[in-house]
């Protein structure tokens, strides 16, 4: 189920990519978690989206451009849940984006 969340995200992070831009992981670990963190220089969110971007079937606005079913991030969502994760995205519109996934070691 991770290789899915993997899959996701660095097709976000392609997709909505600028032209020449960048895709960065980073791993940390404590002696509990492990936190990946996916930075693109990518098109960003809007603030006014953000909030929405785990919700079924939403798209931003402008991701509509491309093509896609608004699913990716949800799924995303409920499987790093069930392995007990979380999931946190920081974005700033035409700057990039980073999403984190925290995850227990076990």
């Amino acid at each position: 189920m991770l290789d899915t969340v993997w899959d996701n995200l660095f097709t976000n992070a392609i997709k909505y990519n600028k032209s020449n831009g960048s895709l960065s992981i980073e791993l940390e670990h404590t002696e509990l978690v492990i936190t990946i963190q996916f930075k693109d220089t990518g098109i960003g969110i809007t603030e006014l989206e953000l909030p929405q971007v785990f919700n079924r079937f939403y798209r931003a606005d402008a991701s509509r451009t491309k093509e896609g079913t608004g699913l990716g991030l949800t799924i995303v969502k409920q499987i790093v849940e069930l392995h007990g994760g979380t999931v946190h995205i920081d974005s700033e519109w035409g700057i990039g984006t980073c999403v984190s996934i925290t995850l227990p070691k076990f």
